[in-house]
């Protein structure tokens, strides 16, 4: 009689043991883990002009890598480059140039999910904020050297008073800091990958685009890509 007390204690002492151990298992799956990611976007970018949306369309890369700190606030560091287009709409006819570019950012991540609903480790949806600063080195711009030598040959050498010229020409490579500031939606499909969409607003100072306009220059991207999460 006593054995069998003994062998019943002993089994309900383990399943104790086992809901127990299950318990603590799914407190640890549940809670939020710092943790690094790195992320590869493709898209396109326009950069703000006088000229139709469509002819100021140009291909845009982004690589980067990001941290955790908690379910609310992140750091990440990503280059952006490829390429950048301008345009001069002075009738009858509309120029075009283009030039590259390469711009490392850093930026802090504010998920916006987290923060408005409580963070969810079951989420499948992220709404994140970000806000960054970085450098932006230009380079390649021989297609506004040429822009600019047929308005030159077209309407003379007054730029300042008259603007048919571009007052900002520039050629070279060229270092010039800028701000960002940006929107990303990510679905993730499990643990380990995301997939996302983030929408860029950068901005830069009058000089980038070679034209004079008084004001600061800008450049929006629009880039989809995947995230993948270590740790």
């Amino acid at each position: 009689m006593k054995f069998k007390k003994m062998i019943l204690s002993s089994l309900f002492l383990g399943a104790a043991l086992c809901v127990s151990a299950q318990e603590k298992q799914t407190e640890v799956v549940d809670a939020f883990n710092p943790h690094w990611y790195l992320q590869a976007q493709i898209g396109g970018q326009h950069t703000l002009g006088e000229i139709e949306f469509g002819e100021l369309l140009s291909p845009n890369a982004q690589l980067g890598v990001g941290y955790h700190f908690n379910e609310n606030l992140g750091v990440r560091m990503s280059v952006n480059a490829w390429q950048s287009k301008a345009g001069w709409n002075w009738s009858p006819d509309n120029y075009t140039w283009k030039w590259n570019y390469v711009a490392p950012a850093a930026d802090l991540t504010f998920n916006l999910s987290n923060l408005l609903l409580g963070y969810k480790v079951d989420r499948k949806f992220n709404v994140s904020w970000l806000l960054g600063i970085g450098a932006n080195i230009a380079f390649g711009n021989d297609e506004a050297q040429e822009v600019n030598a047929e308005l030159h040959n077209i309407y003379g050498t007054n730029p300042i008073d008259n603007g048919e010229n571009l007052t900002h020409l520039w050629d070279g490579t060229k270092f010039r800091l800028q701000g960002r500031t940006g929107v990303a939606v990510d679905y993730n499909f499990n643990d380990r990958w995301s997939m996302g969409l983030e929408i860029q607003a950068n901005i830069i100072n009058d000089h980038y685009n070679s034209k004079k306009a008084g004001n600061s220059d800008w450049y929006f991207n629009g880039l989809i890509g995947v995230k993948y999460v270590f740790g």
